[in-house]
């Protein structure tokens, strides 16, 4: 029979369920240490198996970096203490309780009633005074401060109007029983909620509660209940309690009901209290869920948002002074629970069309264009008109200038892949299941990383790469690219994100639907590009084999086309047309990479276009990719040259000799002169004002047309820029 004085949601230490857990985790977890990723996804296996069977603990997230220290040589985290794996793993299988549906006052004004308690075993050591800055500083860390810059100024922490922290100064409310009582909380939560009671009763002649219901609906907004001592989650002790959101307290004090209240540890042991927890547990208290997957090596927010396991310890020593931002998903949508509408500071950009976007900094104010939505129309399934499936995107930068997300692992482009399909069900406080995060340095969120030839698993790094940018070489999210824009049912959804900018208060990007640029298929529609630009596009299908890009060039200006990443077994052509659709060079293969290519220097300024089509085969799954560069002024040089056929055998009509000039060179005249051995000349020709590239045509004659004899003969290609001359000298055979 269940323990009446213990939540049916709550799996705690003294369970069956919970030993299965701790035993099979401390020995998981020491494997993982050095387990080879042959093993690994049995091992995987083995764990979801079990934790189906186990109902989520009420716990903050455990400090990772209190748990374990990084190997300043492997880079892999070691632990430090013999225990540290064995609690760093029961840590994980838990999670917090959230308030069932969030509140937002009308006017932005949050009011929160903060109470200290302290006990006979562990009295309180932190001033009043502290922890009124810690909750209501208007500057630098801060309860207000960070609610302030995440809601974009929608949101005000206030004091009340008790004015701050109650009691005030050096005075603590006293529990009736000693702290390691309370700290059997994790497992007993009435425990907690005892503790809240005797701290509300405690100051109940001093405070009006019906002053902090501002909604007018019954139930205290906000109670922040701050204990003496240590929070478990980041000791380890048993005996501390531990930092959680405690539902059901159902006290009534001047007429309305206390019903949540956010239980936080002062830390005496610490310069600061881990205030990350702190912003944690409040948003909670909105109905936030946490987003820390079903096992440890499933990470899904890790240390990009507020919710995930790390996201609230990021800061100097992991001691979540700088703590990530909330998700742009939570942010639209606290409790993540469509079906009972959008409660939130952001509403997402709907992007419908091919178009350009210029995605600003997440962390900064204006709130408006913050989140940019592509819905998965290959979905089947809507909610309320609105589709179950779409990605978010947003830029996050740790360089912004903002207060918090200083210490993300890198800058950069956020894409999430929300599956709606998947709501965590009621009764569960974790959200995972509907939101993944694109990662393009570990698709799969595996966390592998090498050290003397075989491969582990590095908890810290999951998706530390996952922000996209230039910089990185990320700059495109594709049907063809790893990860994909697949639906989670395998469906190809056509959605691309190409041409990603470099990390910065803005990042440019370029979304499509289909086939990237169309209509492009013809001169008059062709695609403007820029250069020094990857544009990523497909031969589509039967009806699009053909793609026209428009491009503007400049005299004597040497311009470099590559058309790489063509679909395995596709016949693509590459090929540069004037206006007129004369055409002016065809790509060959390229040597350096997989794909084609053209080096022209333009004769003339103006239009030109390139021309991608198909001689066989299209793809709408993978794309190419066509870039264009102007190539800077090389010395004025002939690069290349080559003389064919040599010998001139009979029946041959010409020698060919073809020349390349030096990079965005123009020379005013080249000369080709033929001399039988004693030095006379025979033969010459000359063209004026070329660039790049060009050739003669020798027909084995003198100037006047008599074929020379068989014999050896000497050549000289020359080519003069004012007062520059660069020459190659050769010989030649004619064989009759």
């Amino acid at each position: 029979m269940p323990n009446p004085m213990t939540s049916s949601s709550i799996s705690y230490a003294g369970s069956a369920e919970a030993s299965l857990i701790k035993s099979f985790g401390q020995a998981l977890y020491t494997f993982l240490q050095f387990i080879p990723m042959k093993f690994f996804q049995t091992l995987v296996v083995c764990i979801t198996t079990i934790t189906l069977f186990v109902k989520p603990s009420i716990a903050a997230p455990p400090n990772p970096y209190l748990y374990f220290d990084e190997d300043s040589t492997s880079g892999e985290l070691v632990p430090k203490a013999p225990q540290s794996r064995d609690e760093f793993l029961e840590a994980l299988d838990g999670c917090c309780l959230a308030r069932e549906q969030g509140i937002l006052q009308s006017d932005g004004i949050e009011y929160v009633l903060a109470l200290k308690i302290d006990f006979a075993d562990m009295p309180g050591s932190r001033d009043g005074a502290a922890f009124d800055a810690y909750l209501y500083a208007s500057e630098g860390v801060s309860l207000k401060t960070y609610y302030r810059e995440n809601s974009y100024g929608q949101m005000d922490i206030q004091p009340g109007p008790m004015e701050g922290v109650v009691p005030t100064g050096n005075t603590w409310v006293r529990a009736k029983k000693p702290m390691t009582y309370y700290g059997e909380g994790a497992r007993i939560v009435e425990r907690y909620r005892e503790l809240v009671r005797e701290a509300c009763e405690a100051v109940d002649s001093t405070v009006d509660f019906s002053q902090y219901d501002r909604d007018g609906d019954g139930i205290v907004d906000h109670v922040f209940l701050i204990h003496a001592g240590n929070n478990q989650a980041a000791s380890g002790v048993t005996d501390d309690i531990w930092s959680i959101l405690t539902k059901g307290v159902n006290g009534i004090y001047d007429g309305v009901r206390v019903d949540t209240a956010a239980v936080v540890a002062e830390e005496p042991d610490l310069e600061h209290p881990h205030l990350g927890i702190y912003f944690h547990e409040f948003f909670h208290d909105f109905g936030a869920p946490d987003v820390y997957g079903f096992s440890f090596t499933d990470a899904r927010d890790h240390k990009w948002g507020l919710m995930g396991a790390f996201g609230p310890y990021q800061g100097p020593d992991g001691l979540g002074i700088r703590p990530s931002h909330i998700s742009g998903y939570l942010k639209w949508d606290f409790d993540a629970r469509p079906e009972n509408g959008r409660l939130g500071w952001v509403q997402p950009v709907q992007i419908t069309r091919n178009q350009k976007i210029d995605v600003p900094s997440f962390e900064l104010t204006p709130g408006s264009d913050k989140l940019f939505k592509i819905d998965i129309h290959s979905s089947a399934r809507t909610l309320r008109g609105e589709a179950t499936e779409f990605f978010l995107i947003e830029n996050r930068n740790k360089a912004s200038g903002a207060t918090f997300d200083t210490y993300l692992p890198e800058s950069g482009l956020l894409i999430w892949h929300i599956d709606e399909t998947e709501v965590y069900p009621l009764g569960s406080f974790d959200a995972s299941q509907q939101i993944w995060l694109e990662d393009p340095t570990d698709p799969e969120h595996l966390g592998i990383s090498q050290q003397d030839g075989d491969e582990f698993i590095d908890l810290q790094a999951i998706t530390d790469g996952a922000a996209y940018s230039a910089d990185d070489g990320q700059t495109a999210f594709t049907p063809g690219t790893l990860p994909n824009s697949n639906a989670n049912d395998g469906t190809v959804t056509g959605i691309s994100i190409t041409n990603i900018g470099p990390e910065g208060l803005t990042i440019p990007i370029l979304v499509s639907f289909g086939d990237t640029y169309e209509p492009n298929d013809t001169l008059a529609s062709a695609f403007p590009i820029t250069y020094g630009e990857t544009y990523e596009s497909f031969l589509f299908s039967l009806t699009d084999t053909r793609d026209v890009y428009k491009l503007e060039a400049i005299h004597g200006v040497t311009i470099l086309v590559t058309l790489a990443d063509i679909p395995p077994n596709k016949n693509y052509r590459l090929s540069l047309q004037a206006e007129t659709g004369e055409v002016r060079a065809i790509a060959e293969n390229a040597t350096d990479i997989a794909g084609l290519r053209i080096l022209y220097q333009p004769n003339m300024t103006g239009a030109f276009y390139l021309v991608v089509e198909s001689d066989g085969g299209f793809s709408s799954t993978d794309s190419y990719r066509l870039r264009v560069d102007q190539l800077q002024a090389e010395p004025f040089a002939l690069k290349e040259m080559r003389v064919y056929p040599n010998p001139l055998r009979s029946g041959e009509d010409v020698v060919t000799f073809a020349y390349r000039l030096s990079a965005s060179q123009v020379a005013d005249e080249v000369n080709l002169e033929i001399f039988i051995p004693t030095g006379d000349l025979v033969y010459s020709e000359t063209r004026e004002n070329v660039a790049a590239q060009g050739k003669f045509e020798w027909r084995g004659t003198t100037h006047s047309g008599t074929p020379l004899a068989s014999g050896i003969y000497v050549y000289r290609v020359s080519a003069r820029q004012a007062d520059l001359l660069v020459q190659e000298i050769g010989k030649l055979s004619i064989l009759k």
